[in-house]
């Protein structure tokens, strides 16, 4: 009803702007006949009428209707109304409205963003009001990815890092940019929520999807990399087992793992990156290692932590 009745008055406040338009020219050519406060009179009016269009139009732009009234000023009443009618309705819709019994009630309902119609709460003919959600409109061309990551790792991130995310059941790997990183941590969970943009121009990606995201904290091609557990804590730094190159030289040679103080790096997946510690090609004992610092243990009983010990 808003909506109509704006339109009314808007309509109104034209044929009186008309109306008092008319007065000022017919009162200001027989200036020298009449007295002067007629003519004061008139163009008070006018003002007054020209305020109500500026009004009522003003109205209807907070509503989302653009209306140009300077077009309308050059109609007849009956123009004006069927202009009115369906104002803010696209011309693709006209064919479908019959002019003669449509209501001058008509509102378009316009999304803020290009996109598709994912939600519908409204049916033809149900009456609304402007607290109601209608329809939800998402434009899937881009889509969020929430991540929940540990506390103690928030100190690697950084907006603009590349993540990488792969949806359960799916053999699909996507990747996009993180650009969001939250300021508090969950106070049951103790994770951190952060957010990446990854693009989804053909679709495959769906809404509330679960899966495995990584954050890339930093692209090495030629990094060194060992299984993850094959190093072991001694106390005071991370060491492996390196076997000795002259292992297979014969058969009377030593069999001798060489503890090796190690650095460790970022963690991805079945591997872990060794800073220093290993060189390329050197081997190292993985499964079975255990008996390996167990013997480390023992011999070392006392002692205290030696990670430099072979």
């Amino acid at each position: 009803p808003e909506v109509g009745n704006l339109k009314s008055k808007l309509l109104r406040a034209l044929a009186e702007e008309k109306l008092q338009l008319q007065n000022v020219s017919r009162l200001t050519q027989a200036r020298e006949a009449i007295a002067g406060t007629l003519i004061l009179n008139a163009e008070a009016a006018l003002a007054k009428a020209q305020a109500d269009v500026l009004d009522a139009e003003q109205s209807l732009r907070n509503l989302g209707l653009q209306v140009q009234v300077d077009s309308l000023r050059g109609m007849s009443d009956r123009q004006v109304l069927d202009q009115l009618r369906l104002l803010g309705i696209p011309e693709s819709i006209h064919a479908g409205i019959d002019i003669k019994t449509a209501t001058t009630n008509l509102l378009p309902i316009v999304s803020p963003i290009d996109g598709a119609v994912s939600t519908r709460t409204v049916t033809p003919g149900e009456v609304v009001d402007p607290s109601r959600i209608l329809f939800q409109v998402a434009d899937t061309r881009q889509m969020w990815l929430n991540l929940n990551v540990p506390l103690e790792s928030m100190d690697q991130l950084a907006v603009s890092q590349i993540v990488r995310f792969q949806a359960d059941g799916s053999q699909h790997e996507v990747q996009g940019q993180l650009d969001w990183i939250s300021t508090a941590a969950d106070k049951q969970t103790r994770m951190v929520q952060v957010r990446a943009v990854i693009p989804n121009a053909d679709g495959h990606l769906r809404s509330e999807t679960f899966g495995k995201g990584q954050v890339i904290l930093r692209d090495e091609p030629n990094a060194i990399v060992i299984p993850t557990g094959a190093s072991h804590w001694e106390g005071c730094c991370q060491v492996v087992f390196v076997r000795d190159k002259g292992y297979f030289d014969s058969p009377q040679s030593y069999k001798v793992f060489h503890v090796r103080s190690v650095r460790l790096g970022a963690t991805n997946g079945n591997y872990t990156e060794v800073i220093s510690g290993v060189l390329p090609g050197e081997v190292i004992a993985t499964v079975g290692s255990d008996v390996l610092r167990a013997q480390l243990l023992k011999n070392n009983l006392g002692a205290g932590c030696d990670c430099v010990a072979e």
